[in-house]
């Protein structure tokens, strides 16, 4: 992304996706994020609710791509790509289920919400939502980071939330970057290699 990012925080939203739309169609700029503490109405995919209690990181990422409109499920091949490298770099080994879901030792660390906007055929919009389980309650089928670390017996290399935050949209950037300069077929084969 060749542009900066301009964070905006909240205590709570009932959807981080939700407001980063409010705030472009009041002339928000590409590199907007929205990042909220709690979600009371988030959303995974098919618009399944989504748990998002304190603790875990619910943030979204605006971007301006004017790609073709075909190419909307690859952003969220590559933000799930970008988040899954970073991740690894911090010793956990994240993986995959198409097309937006993310496993940590078979259990649901997270989920990426990808909602475009097209005119024409092309996409001129795209709000990437991320939800990522720090330590907040999760579900049986659920895991969070700290309950890993915990269950692993290991001192985690990541020691805030706020240090989740960054390598995140780190991660984003390098997925989003990696897509717009050398396209999908760059680190297709690398996000194979990572399905659950």
């Amino acid at each position: 992304m060749k542009f900066p990012l301009t964070i905006h925080r909240f205590p709570s939203l009932a959807s981080t996706n939700q407001t980063l739309w409010e705030l472009l169609a009041q002339g928000a700029k590409a590199g907007t994020v929205v990042i909220s503490e709690e979600q009371t109405a988030g959303r995974g995919q098919w618009g399944r609710y989504w748990e998002s209690g304190r603790g875990g990181l619910y943030l979204s990422v605006a971007v301006f791509p004017d790609w073709e409109a075909s190419q909307s499920g690859e952003l969220t091949i590559a933000t799930a790509w970008g988040i899954a490298t970073v991740l690894q770099n911090y010793g956990i080994p994240l993986r995959l289920k198409a097309p937006n879901d993310l496993f940590l030792v078979g259990k649901k660390l997270g989920g990426i919400l990808t909602e475009t906007r097209i005119q024409g055929d092309k996409i001129t919009t795209a709000v990437i939502g991320v939800g990522i389980n720090w330590s907040n309650p999760v579900p049986e089928v659920g895991i969070s980071l700290h309950n890993y670390w915990l269950s692993q017996g290991v001192n985690p290399q990541i020691q805030s939330l706020s240090a989740l935050e960054d390598i995140i949209l780190e991660g984003i950037v390098l997925g989003y970057g990696q897509l717009q300069g050398k396209g999908v077929s760059s680190f297709l084969n690398d996000y194979q290699n990572l399905l659950h």
